[in-house]
């Protein structure tokens, strides 16, 4: 199992929050691993308690796989980005189902995190909602990043026409030129805020296994 692991909540292939995510876990100079959430089945959480005795799941998705690399880990990096004023459901489904380490041992007490908030707007909710997250589950925050994204109407194929783009309320023209994209590594201070964050991140946790 992976030392520090990176979750993203984005659908989307090579995402600019995936890429910030990959750059903070190779600075931290550690075994990682990277998992996008989308290549998981995860059904809602139940309610059903019955994870209260084994720290697991009840449900045959691919949960149970992941609370077994959440408890390996030392440190976790969870990404999202806001839909509706509020964390994405794929990602806010994924920290519900994280529930079962929670009981009678709190299993992610003392474990390191970052959190990651995506999005061409709203981000700070998401920001807050992840910090929140952390803070509830006892883990150590080492800290949180912004990153821009882009309106789904540069990208839908009716942004240029559409009665209800966000194209011009946020471009102020119609016509989608490739300057309105967003792509996180042109950013050279989110980058280098990134890796930042990740040699972080390693050294904390060194300093808690006693190898730094």
């Amino acid at each position: 199992m992976a030392l520090v692991v990176g979750f993203s909540g984005s659908s989307i292939v090579n995402s600019n929050l995936d890429f910030v995510i990959q750059e903070i876990l190779v600075a931290t100079g550690l075994e990682t691993e990277f998992i996008k959430l989308s290549r998981y089945h995860l059904r809602p959480c139940l309610a059903c308690l019955k994870c209260a005795a084994t720290n697991r799941c009840v449900q045959q998705d691919g949960m149970n796989e992941i609370l077994a690399k959440v408890e390996a880990a030392r440190g976790i990096v969870i990404g999202g980005f806001p839909t509706f004023f509020s964390l994405n459901a794929l990602t806010k489904t994924f920290l519900e189902r994280l529930y079962p380490l929670k009981h009678r041992v709190m299993l992610t007490q003392g474990k390191f995190g970052i959190a990651v908030a995506g999005g061409f707007r709203d981000a700070t909710r998401v920001e807050e909602y992840l910090r929140y997250f952390f803070n509830w589950y006892r883990m150590n925050l080492v800290g949180s990043i912004q990153v821009p994204g882009n309106a789904p109407c540069l990208s839908c194929g009716y942004g240029e026409e559409c009665a209800y783009s966000n194209v011009p309320l946020y471009y102020g023209s119609h016509a989608i030129k490739p300057e309105m994209f967003c792509r996180a590594g042109d950013n050279e201070r989110l980058v280098a805020r990134a890796r930042e964050l990740g040699r972080e991140l390693g050294r904390r946790i060194g300093e808690s296994t006693g190898e730094s």
